[in-house]
């Protein structure tokens, strides 16, 4: 934990240590020279995080659908030439996404690609998706994460594939004739107009694992993601909340608590059925049935974050799940299981609740979380989509859980939901002049052979930065310092580094003069600490 001193500075330099680049820090960071004997260095790396999501279109590829079918009275080269146009157009509009992504200072792309079991990349298990040409399972003519991939990674961005294990779709949804629902019925279960994969049946587990792998395998993702999509919301209410209500309406003699009672016990009991019973009785080895169900979501887990290991060592995994976690729980989800068997790299709560709401605070959220992580980090999801709705009417809502979240120890960073909202020109002038002024390197998650490079010592003459190259470093992240708090009695400055530049040579000209910065050398996911600070005169 940062100490209590620490906390008291950041809480009273609030605005400052979210908005370090105002015309008055600037204005009194100019004649400031760093103290060696004093002052202290802060050098964040930070998860800056946005979920594109391609369910209904919604971020990417909205309606630009590439449409292969003959038009009446289309000639064959015609036809060609308007495919080829609208493929194009598909294709812009996702590297566009992308490239704004990169303006609002995140650092991260979490995409979706499989929703409703139909993928955005060229796969052997599922069909592609019908978002792409209106037909699903017809190939779009390239392979849409190839070029995600390309775009993120030439931006200097992560990119994880982001997946829906559970969901299958609606019931009615045409499907393409070798989609492995219709080959396996068995493994599916029909809830009300909509079809899930089955927890209860082993070969769910494997055919999840395979999903996993085959993505992971053949494309250079950074990582694999899931959110809170388990058991369909409610069949724990279902199983142990109903049945206590029915015996409590029967004790009842008042007329207005039979009547609250009575439509509760509608609400919940919707007439929508979950049909596992003889799949419990098959595997449930003795398990209460909720535990086994809690049991079925722990392996499916375990698998997809062994898939992800397997395949790439190196890349990460990770679970969004609901933001208390007592609404997860509902889903037959336990993180806390999760991470103490080691089945997850990171946690990302959809903290989605503004200061001040009644029974979901997000400061006291955010706190909640804090115990159930140990060691593994959080990096909370922020509603950018709740923008003007109550609560959050204004921008300072999210600099506040901004600031929250980098005072949290537990906490490396954010992912933002949804990627749209971030576009709105007030949203986006927001986030870069004052959430993410400067660029910021990822932080460690996950495992890696690499090596930590030495902290390399700087010297500066005429602007120019120069130091002798640490042997493990692959490259150098160069940090101008600014004032972010002082000590109580005002003695101690406190500084924190924005990031300026990256390069592989062992010398940087320095963009301003009348500044202090600081070197740290990077080798893959490895940091040294900060070197030693120059000031350019």
């Amino acid at each position: 934990m940062k100490s209590k001193t620490l906390k008291t500075i950041l809480c009273a330099l609030a605005f400052s240590a979210i908005f370090p680049l105002s015309a008055a820090s600037q204005t009194n960071n100019r004649s400031k020279v760093f103290n060696p004997l004093t002052d202290k260095v802060e050098v964040r790396h930070e998860f800056r995080g946005a979920w594109l999501t391609t369910v209904r279109g919604s971020d990417w590829p909205k309606k630009l659908r590439v449409n292969l079918s003959k038009l009446p009275g289309e000639s064959k080269h015609d036809q060609k030439l308007r495919i080829e146009r609208q493929r194009d157009s598909q294709k812009r509009a996702l590297v566009d996404v992308i490239t704004k992504i990169k303006e609002t200072g995140c650092n991260v792309v979490i995409m979706q690609l499989c929703c409703n079991s139909e993928t955005y990349y060229k796969s052997k298990i599922l069909p592609w998706d019908h978002n792409l040409t209106g037909v699903q399972g017809e190939d779009p003519g390239y392979d849409p994460l190839k070029l995600a991939i390309e775009t993120a990674h030439s931006l200097g961005m992560q990119i994880h594939g982001w997946f829906n294990p559970m969901r299958v779709g609606g019931v009615d949804t045409e499907r393409a004739k070798k989609h492995p629902c219709l080959k396996h019925p068995d493994r599916v279960i029909k809830y009300g107009k909509t079809m899930y994969w089955n927890p209860g049946n082993p070969e769910v587990i494997q055919y999840l694992y395979d999903l996993i792998y085959e993505v992971m395998s053949n494309y250079d993702l950074d990582g694999a993601h899931i959110d809170d999509f388990f058991y369909p919301e409610g069949l724990r209410e279902k199983l142990e909340v109903l049945p206590k209500l029915k015996d409590s309406l029967k004790t009842l003699t008042d007329k207005n608590q039979i009547a609250e009672l009575k439509k509760a016990i509608r609400k919940m009991d919707d007439g929508r059925t979950w049909d596992d019973a003889s799949w419990y009785q098959k595997y449930g080895n003795g398990m209460e049935l909720g535990r086994w169900r809690e049991d079925n979501v722990n392996k499916i887990v375990a698998a997809m974050h062994r898939a992800v290991h397997d395949a790439k060592p190196e890349a990460i995994f990770g679970v969004s799940p609901g933001g208390r976690l007592v609404n997860t729980q509902k889903l037959y989800a336990d993180p806390q299981y999760w991470i103490e068997e080691g089945s997850i790299d990171y946690l990302a709560p959809q903290i989605y609740w503004q200061h001040g709401h009644r029974i979901a605070d997000f400061k006291l959220v955010l706190d909640s979380w804090e115990p159930i992580m140990k060691g593994v980090p959080c990096l909370p999801g922020l509603a950018a989509y709740r923008y003007k709705e109550k609560g959050f009417e204004s921008m300072d809502e999210f600099g506040l859980q901004i600031e929250e979240s980098r005072e949290a120890d537990f906490v490396q960073g954010n992912i933002w939901f949804t990627t749209r909202s971030l576009f709105r020109p007030d949203f986006l002038e927001y986030m870069k002049e004052k959430i993410y002024p400067y660029p910021s390197l990822i932080p460690k998650l996950g495992t890696t052979s690499d090596v930590a490079p030495a902290p390399v010592t700087v010297t500066e003459s005429n602007g120019v930065l120069t130091w002798d190259k640490s042997p493990a470093a692959k490259s150098y992240a160069i940090y101008k310092l600014f004032i972010t708090g002082y000590s109580p009695d005002g003695f101690s400055a406190i500084w924190e580094g924005g990031l300026v530049g990256q390069t592989t040579e062992n010398k940087f000209s320095a963009p301003e003069k009348a500044e202090n910065y600081v070197v740290v050398a990077v080798n893959g996911k490895e940091k040294s600490v900060p070197s030693n600070v120059v000031f350019v005169r």
